[in-house]
């Protein structure tokens, strides 16, 4: 089963709906269970990151849709697998970042990377501040 859990100032991951309280209401004092630990991921986050890789590709020439710049960025980002193919040569395939692929934290890190990427290879000389600055006021 899986639930939703708030931390308390106390420290305490607490049940936030009826399902989630109900089901640890259940177990037994001392009870051992395993848990995944994994933050929902911010639907904004997502969509700021979108907002990123259509701003890139509508100021460049290079990319023949945002599906192929969104794979360069991955693969810049490192995130991506490595094919050893069978003359030696390395390829890198990008790896998804579906809200199933990923938590909101491992999204985090993706998106630093990402914006040192985009600062240093695809845009260099751009500054993580301008950045930001151009994304706030596009996603507004």
């Amino acid at each position: 089963m899986k639930i939703l859990c708030r931390k308390t100032l106390s420290g305490h991951l607490c049940p936030i709906d009826d399902a989630g309280k109900e089901a640890v209401g259940r177990l037994p004092v001392d009870d051992l269970v395993q848990v995944e630990f994994k933050r929902p991921r911010n639907l904004g986050h997502h969509r700021k990151f979108f907002a990123l890789v259509n701003l890139i590709y509508m100021n460049q020439t290079r990319y023949h849709s945002p599906e192929d710049l969104l794979d360069a960025i991955k693969v810049y980002a490192g995130h991506s697998k490595v094919l050893r193919m069978t003359d030696g040569r390395e390829v890198h395939t990008p790896l998804s970042i579906a809200f199933s692929a990923m938590d909101q934290t491992e999204f985090d890190i993706f998106w630093n990377r990402v914006v040192t990427t985009v600062c240093e290879r695809i845009i260099p000389n751009l500054s993580r501040e301008d950045l930001e600055r151009e994304l706030l006021e596009l996603c507004a």
